[in-house]
């Protein structure tokens, strides 16, 4: 039997199987929703609407707020590989690209991997409080185009069994 902090429970979230689980062309708000569970952005957004680090260590801004260079934190994929900045750069720029996320990036000018390992992103106008809009997915680098690309969330997308 199970306690009242249901522990052993398996929680069930809804969502349109049907739809896309894409973070990058989704449109379905109900699946939207299920991805804060399955991927992380560089930051997220707290209550007092400020930036927070998420996948990002730290981060450092020229004098003239155009560019900004993002060290990653150490984490993983639902499969056990590694992030690299490869997926970041990956990630934004297949955000910067898509219906969603594109009003984002509209000052953006590059997107780069450093030779440090860091991510490089150069503006074409000086914004300050930038890192708020980085609260974007990433996902895997090889899998930006899947239905259900892996991402570095504390859940992942398991099917279930239609038999059950």
């Amino acid at each position: 039997m199970d306690d009242d902090t249901g522990e052993g429970q398996e929680l069930t979230l809804t969502y349109y199987p049907n739809r896309s689980m894409n973070p990058y062309t989704c449109t379905d708000f109900t699946n939207r929703v299920v991805f804060s569970l399955l991927y992380q952005g560089l930051f997220s957004v707290d209550r007092s609407y400020q930036a927070e680090p998420m996948l990002c260590k730290q981060y450092s801004v020229s004098p003239d707020l155009r560019s900004y260079s993002f060290s990653l934190e150490s984490a993983t994929f639902s499969d056990g590989s590694v992030l690299t900045a490869s997926d970041v750069v990956a990630s934004l720029k297949q955000a910067k690209d898509s219906g969603f996320y594109a009003g984002r990036f509209s000052n953006v000018k590059s997107i780069t991997e450093a030779d440090d390992g860091a991510v490089q992103i150069v503006l074409t106008t000086p914004y300050e409080n930038f890192p708020i809009l980085l609260d974007v997915p990433i996902v895997k680098a090889s899998q930006l185009t899947a239905a259900r690309p892996l991402g570095t969330g504390p859940y992942q997308y398991e099917e279930a069994d239609a038999n059950l």
